[in-house]
Parts: structure tokens; sequence; C-alpha cells
């Protein structure tokens, strides 16, 4: 009910090139985490693991089972001959197991075999006969991705503000607390922020990520319904009917604090943006504006690129650090002015699902970061699949015919570079990369788990405390909803039904992502097979190693009579066997 599009090698091709040149926030490579701006690392060079020879445990009945009821799964070895079925044999041993797979039934169906590693550390994978038909995979590779490069002069000051947002706030607040001055700081009167005091058409110069300055004007401004202000800031050059007009300053002040804009949408499922708090070095915690500042970052004369950022340094107010010096001293996100305009609707459309996303980034900083501590604010790939996650929920409400995990993330993560975003741990965080697209994983597995437990279990994620581990906080979740789970097994399920192309109408619901509404909020359903083998990319060749949290997909394409293969399986690792 919620979904409407035309299928076309156009619409995926778009699609896929926007989640290849768009860039939200992030950066850093890692653990680290926080939210920043996106970075574009090095696939970082992890060395085969190099076992001892071991002989593989040869079981005498094979441990392939069906996982899915009332499905095309009837037992151990039949396929009904119709719809989609689902088998599954997990290797909990330490060493490599043969498993063999015999299925009968089949008449022509397709058959993928979807390896996912859910131990904590990466396994040899074994050799394996791969199967590519190519074509369109190939023409994607080269035509969507690879003339979109990384900016490599940004990396570092990418990384450093993810970073600072993660854990570097609050170094420099225990550096604070050690002077002698600290005790008079919190005692002495506060000053309200001056950028409260501003009133439409003036002008401020606010410094940017890249150290340089830029003079901003106050566009609009509009009070959210719990007494918000929300100023619209635009760059003065910016200001002009072919580029930034007053009808689209007026629709983005709408979109952010409109009655259940975004604003409302983050307050209602994470809480406030700012508030109160015992550290006089940040700003105060009550009547703080919102700024948003819409900037041509990179005055390329292109849409994309680094799309917007939230960093935490604007919270802290200038003491004469020098660490400080580029505060704005400003509640506030920085958003790209070219992508608005430079690509008509669906540059805007990424805009806009962008200030949900570096919205829940500064709320997750309060929350977490300055409410909790520091030791709880999230990894930044937990961070970063929080803020896609919050995308997912809050599209339908900004645009009906747009989802921003559908229709950018998950294709990518199908077809990313042509082979998939696949071989990647859920746990490291390699935005961009050779073989890695973070954003495409992380958001298509947040969105999985967005449509299997919905919004309050998103919530209990944003609001879990006790735990500092990331991994953890959403382990628990996970077995809070549905009890025996966890990320490795629900990895397993999102790998299987996306690699698998499992319809979201097969009648096997731990398998599917369907549409679901709950509290006002609207979840288009993602459809696997919608895509469909032409475009899913796959593996050309098999990794030395399976990464931890991680998944590799092969097939067996369209099979008649009996399907038979022994397949090695590494130890901690599940072979699933989808037919459909």
């Amino acid at each position: 009910m919620y979904r409407y599009r035309t299928k076309s090698l156009l619409g995926f091709a778009a699609g896929l090139a926007v989640a290849v040149a768009l860039t939200a926030c992030g950066g850093g490579g890692g653990g680290g985490g926080g939210g920043g701006m996106m970075a574009f690392p090095e696939t970082p060079t992890t060395p085969p693991v190099v076992e001892a020879p071991q002989t593989p445990a040869q079981p005498t009945d094979s441990p392939l089972v069906a996982a899915c009821t009332g499905c095309g799964a009837v037992d151990q070895n039949t396929y009904g001959g119709s719809g989609t079925g689902v088998w599954q044999a997990s290797n909990t041993s330490t060493i490599p197991v043969d498993i063999p797979v015999s299925i009968k039934g089949l008449n022509g169906q397709l058959v993928t075999l979807v390896f996912t590693n859910e131990s904590a550390e990466a396994v040899p994978m074994p050799a394996l006969q791969i199967y590519n038909l190519g074509g369109k995979t190939q023409l994607l590779s080269k035509s969507v991705i690879g003339d979109v490069e990384p900016n490599k002069v940004d990396v570092a000051a990418k990384a450093e503000i993810s970073e600072f947002n993660r854990a570097g706030f609050g170094k420099l607040l225990g550096g604070k607390a050690s002077k002698s001055m600290y005790a008079a700081k919190l005692t002495a009167p506060t000053a309200p922020s001056q950028a409260s005091g501003y009133a439409v058409g003036q002008q401020r110069t606010v410094y940017l990520n890249d150290r340089s300055q830029r003079t901003v004007r106050l566009a609009d401004q509009k009070m959210t319904g719990d007494g918000t202000m929300v100023n619209v800031w635009v760059e003065a050059s910016e200001l002009a009917p072919a580029r930034v007009s007053d009808a689209l300053v007026t629709r983005m002040r709408d979109t952010f604090a409109g009655t259940g804009g975004i604003y409302d949408m983050l307050v209602k499922v994470g809480g406030p943006l700012w508030g109160p708090h015992a550290e006089s070095f940040l700003l105060d915690g009550t009547a703080q504006p919102i700024d948003i500042f819409f900037v041509n970052f990179d005055q390329n004369n292109q849409a994309y690129g680094l799309g917007g950022y939230f960093w935490a340094l604007n919270n802290f107010k200038k003491d004469g650090d020098p660490q400080l010096a580029m505060s704005n001293e400003s509640l506030s996100l920085y958003m790209d002015t070219e992508t608005m305009y430079l690509d008509g609707e669906r540059g805007l459309k990424q805009i806009v699902t962008a200030l949900a996303h570096e919205g829940m980034h500064m709320q997750n900083f309060y929350r977490r970061g300055v409410q909790m501590g520091v030791e709880f604010t999230f990894d930044i790939w937990l961070e970063e699949m929080s803020a896609l996650m919050m995308e997912d929920w809050a599209s339908f409400k900004l645009d009906e015919a747009h989802n921003a995990i559908r229709d950018v993330r998950f294709p990518s993560y199908l077809n990313y570079r042509g082979v998939g975003s696949y071989n990647c741990s859920l746990l490291n965080w390699t935005p961009m990369a050779a073989t890695c697209e973070s954003y495409a994983v992380s958001g298509s597995f947040g969105g999985f788990l967005n449509r299997q437990f919905g919004l309050g279990f998103f919530k209990s994620v944003l609001n879990s405390t006790g735990i500092e581990d990331s991994a953890d906080i959403l382990d628990a979740a996970i077995k809070a909803q549905r009890a025996g789970s966890g990320i490795g097994k629900e990895l397993r399920r999102f790998s299987a039904a996306s690699a698998g192309l499992v319809p979201v109408s097969s009648g096997v619901p731990e398998y599917t992502m369907p549409a679901r509404s709950e509290e006002g909020f609207n979840l288009v359903d993602i459809d696997p097979a919608f895509f469909g083998e032409v475009e899913r990319g796959l593996p050309s060749a098999v990794p030395a190693q399976l990464e931890s949290l991680a998944s590799f997909p092969v097939t067996r394409y369209h099979a008649t009579g009996t399907y038979n293969e022994t397949i090695r399986v590494p130890r901690g690792t599940t072979l699933t066997v989808i037919v459909n």
C-alpha cells in the first residue's frame, strides 16, 4: 500500500549512483563512532588467516534442515515444487565441516548458497565453484561506480570529526575538568548563545569542517511545537532564484520544523536533541535554537559528494582554548546546497533524508555522549546504523514515493561495484571502499531489523542503558524481541533473504522485509525479488577469508531434478540454501 515505483534499469542505476555519490556523515574506520561526515578510507589490508591444515569433519547424516515452516522446504531433502524454501546447517565446531546437500523436487528454481560468519573473527573460506553471468553487473560496475572516487584530501578531517563526536569531546572535557578554573566556571553565570539573538536577514560568519569560513544569512526561522527555534541559514552567495530560492528555503524550513516534520519525528523516537546537562563548557541546556546551515561545501558545480554533517565541536563554548577556536557555538547541522538544486527532486530528496540522518547524530550526542557519558557513545557502525534506520522511519512522511533504504542503500548492497557489498564485517566501518560499502550494509541490515521488530525495537537501541559495547547493545535489543536470536542469527536471515532474493510475499516471515505501520510511522516493504537476478551482483571470486559478521553468496542458478553438492562450511559459519 505504501510503495509504487517503476521497475527499470535506469531507475536502479540512478538509485545506485546516488548511493555511491552522496555522502552524509561518518568517517574513520574500524570501531570509532559518533557520526560526523562520511569518509572514504582505503579498505584495510587484513592479512589472511593462516592455520594449520585441518581434516574436515564428515557427518554421517547431513545437518542440513528445513529452516522455515509452511514454505517450499517440505523436509531436509525435499522442495515442494513452488514458492520459497530455506534450509540451513550451522558449523559450531572449531574446524571446517563438509555438509552434504541433496534437495529433490526442483523444476528450474534458482538455488543460492549463503555463508554467514556469525563468529567474532574472520575464518578461511573453502574452495568453491563460482558462476557469474556478468552482463548488467559489469555495466553497473563501470558506469555507476567506476567514475566515483573518494576525495582523499578530506579523509583526515572527516575521520577527525567522527572521532571527536565519539570520544574526543570526552577527552576535551576531561582535560578541562583538571584545570583549576573549572570550579569557578561551574559557578560563573553563563551568557545565552549568540545564535539565539539573530533576526531574519542578518548575517554571520561560520567555520566549516575544512577550516574555511563562510558568510551565511538567516533566511527564515520557525518555532517547533515544543518552543524550539529553528534557524535556516543559507550561504549568502547561494541565495538566488536559480540556486536556493525563497520557496526552497520555506520548504526546507517546514520539512524540518513544521508539525510532524523531521524535528517532531526525532523527538518522538529518541527524545530531545539538546537539554539540561552538568557541563559548563557546553552550550547552555535551555533556550538553544537549532541552526541549519546550507552552504556550498566544495564549490565544484556538481551535486552529491559531501551531503551534510553534524560536528559536536560546535556544541562547545569558546573559552580561549585553541582546540575550540573553530566552534561556531551553535547547535547546528551543515548541509550541501549544490545537491539541493543541481539534480532536481532526486538531489533534494537526498538532502531531506540526510537532515533526518544528521539530526539523529545530534540527538545521539546529547542522549548518549552528554547525558550518559562518553563510554556509552555508539561505535561508528551502530551510530551510522541508527541514523540510517531513522532515515528509514522518516522517509514516508517526507516523500511517500521515496524510501532511503529501499531506493538507495539496498540496491547498493546488492550490486556495489557490480559484485555486491557482502563480505564486509558489520563491525568494521569501511564506507565507499574497494569491496565494501558500509552505508549499504548497515542501512540495509537496519532496514531489515526495522521491519522485523518495529519502532519499539529501534527506540530500545537508542535508549539502552548500562551497556557500553555497541555489539552487546544491539544483541540485547534483538534478544529482547526474539528469544534465542541475536546479531549473528538475524544477520544470517537478512543475508539469506537479500542475496537469495526471497519475495516479500513468500510467507517466510523471518526472512522478509514487509511494510509496517505504527505510531504514525510507515515503512514501505523492501522486496529483494523485485530487483531480481539481473540486478543482483555476485562475487566473481572466493575471498581468502570470510570476515566476522559478514556473508558470502554463490549461486547454482536454475536447477532441475535433484541438486546435490557437498559443501565445506568454515567454523563458526552457517550455510543457508535458498530455493526460489
